[in-house]
């Protein structure tokens, strides 16, 4: 049996803090001691204790030079026993290895890259950093790469592990009852876009996109709602904006939803429209579901595209691409996704178990 505490200091809930949550969760049914650390009050410590997973709240502090919050950190998880230490959000970077330096490396850190370096990282306060990282475990193939072109890492730390998704063995939820069950329209087009309400998530790009196609007979879905204790500024406008086009009646907002089963059932397709989407949980799970994903050719989007099928990638800089991109799905010129490698792959089994054998050991 591990000690593993997962930090998680953000208070948003989309899917680097869903992640951290599933893993901690996974991890604590296979017989393993976990904790959630992270602000009272946030969507995974609410989650943590609804799962009945172990939490230690702390009070965010501000700044990147955390020590004496660290230092109180390394030695809470030290008096509890706890050895290994997951994160997932470079902003805790710093936090996580002044954890290590304090603990002397009594407690192993380990990255679990959910967010893209974005350029060169090769300075050298970021070189000392990460040499207090026990392993640095990359979700796709393209990720590997990326760090070991633009970080200071050494190779036997970077491992290329996936995030893991559930398969459980409930019926596979019918169209027209998920429709109904989301009071969705049952006899349409619908494309849906899942994910926060965010300028990077670029729902006004896709709305741009829907308000030229001339069908009356689809829908464009929003699910999503902004990130807590943010400005929602984007989204208010975003409604204004359709609120005053023709088409709004085609338009539906159906915020923050638990039950993604149904909305992969009931959706024609999901479209993933981020300029750059670092994993890209929402295709997994798309895919997994058997629902066509129309998504930007960058990423870890067009990564699981090429990787696995299932969809149509267009270029993220054009609105016709991702028109014609649709279109494609609707008229199935597209490949079937190969789901029983998806299965294999990413079912959290055996991401658990390569997490124990070349993570935790």
């Amino acid at each position: 049996m591990k000690h593993i505490a997962y930090l998680c200091l953000s208070k948003g809930w989309g899917g680097l803090e869903m992640n951290q949550l599933r893993n901690a969760k996974a991890m604590q049914d296979r017989g393993h001691r976990v904790m959630i650390i992270g602000q009272k009050d946030s969507p995974i410590m609410q989650n943590a204790s609804k799962l009945s997973i172990p939490y230690y709240i702390v009070q965010k502090k501000t700044g990147h030079y955390q020590w004496a919050f660290a230092w109180k950190i390394s030695k809470a998880l030290i008096k509890n026993g706890f050895d290994h230490l997951i994160f997932r959000n470079n902003r805790e970077m710093s936090m996580a290895a002044s954890i290590a330096f304090f603990s002397f490396r009594k407690i192993r850190v380990h990255y679990f890259m959910e967010m893209a370096l974005g350029g060169t990282r090769t300075q050298w306060f970021r070189t000392l950093r990460y040499c207090f990282f026990t392993s640095w475990v990359c979700p796709l193939p393209y990720l590997v790469q990326q760090v070991k072109e633009n970080a200071r890492v050494a190779s036997s730390k970077i491992k290329e592990i996936p995030s893991g998704i559930e398969y459980d063995q409930s019926t596979e939820v019918e169209k027209l009852t998920a429709r109904k069950a989301l009071q969705w329209p049952l006899n349409a087009k619908l494309l849906v876009v899942v994910g926060r309400i965010d300028p990077k998530k670029r729902q006004d790009f896709v709305w741009d996109m829907f308000s030229q196609r001339p069908a009356n007979n689809e829908y464009l879905i929003f699910v999503g709602a902004s990130t807590a204790d943010e400005p929602n500024d984007f989204e208010k406008e975003l409604q204004l904006k359709i609120s005053a086009h023709p088409k709004a009646k085609q338009v539906i907002w159906a915020g923050f939803k638990e039950e993604v089963d149904e909305i992969y059932a009931a959706a024609d397709l999901v479209i993933m429209a981020a300029a750059f989407e670092t994993f890209g949980m929402t295709t997994l799970e798309a895919l997994r579901a058997k629902c066509p994903v129309v998504g930007a050719n960058n990423g870890g989007t067009a990564e699981l595209i090429n990787l696995y099928n299932g969809g149509c990638l267009f270029d993220y800089r054009s609105k016709p691409s991702l028109n014609a991109a649709i279109n494609r799905i609707f008229t199935e010129e597209f490949q079937t996704v190969k789901s029983e490698q998806i299965k294999q792959h990413f079912n959290f089994n055996s991401v658990c178990l390569r997490i124990e054998n070349e993570v935790l050991q």
